[in-house]
Formats: C-alpha cells, sequence, structure tokens
C-alpha cells in the first residue's frame, strides 16, 4: 500500500524535465493521428506507430526546460530534415500537453498528450 501511494505522489509532481528521457505514449488530440511510443534519450527519439513495425528516428535539441526541437532523420519525406517545434503546455499527473508546429508549416498545429510510461 506504501509504495502505491509514493507512487501516486511522484506522478503528481512531475516537471517538463521529467518528459526528456523514457518511454512515452502520444496520442494526438486535433487530428486523427495513431497513437505512437517514443523512446527517447537525451539527443534522440525513436517513434513508432501501435501495431506498426516502421520506425521514426529524429535528434532532439531541448530549447528550454519545456520546449524541444525535433528533426526527423530518416523515412518521413515531407517533414524529414524539417525542424518540429514541441512545448510543452500543462502537466496533469504523468501527462504532458504539447503543441508543436513544423517548420514551413506555419498553420498546422498539433495537439498532443505525451504519457510518461517508463
Amino acid at each position: 500500500m506504501l509504495l502505491m501511494i509514493s507512487s501516486f505522489v511522484k506522478s503528481q509532481n512531475l516537471k517538463c524535465t521529467d518528459f526528456k528521457v523514457g518511454t512515452f505514449k502520444l496520442d494526438c488530440t486535433n487530428y486523427k493521428f495513431p497513437t505512437s511510443i517514443a523512446s527517447r534519450t537525451e539527443k534522440l527519439q525513436k517513434e513508432s506507430t501501435v501495431g506498426s513495425k516502421r520506425e521514426l528516428q529524429g535528434t532532439i535539441k531541448w530549447k528550454s526546460e519545456c520546449m524541444y526541437e525535433l528533426i526527423y532523420i530518416n523515412d518521413v519525406p515531407e517533414i524529414n530534415g524539417k525542424k518540429v517545434s514541441i512545448e510543452i503546455v500543462n502537466i496533469e499527473g504523468n501527462k504532458a500537453f504539447c503543441k508543436s508546429t513544423i517548420d514551413g508549416l506555419p498553420n498546422i498545429v498539433v495537439e498532443f498528450r505525451m504519457e510518461k510510461i517508463n
């Protein structure tokens, strides 16, 4: 019981920095994109759609505590090499709510939920 309570308390105190490294479930909230799982180190993110063997890779550069840039380096011709800017706008428990934009597509803002699973 004590372990459950301490785990619950810990999940309630997450900060932007807790989303820099780990494994995350990504769910888009304003477009119909499939759920993805992202595994992230300080400088690299590997991302795959649930049920797919296709894996995207991108480099990460943190601009501030709650903002980072992701540049996909494989398999996405439409955005390969383009900068995706992501901002964590809110955190609730183990979920960060984010907004992202892609260089060259200023009118498209993708909103998603990033749940820390490991």
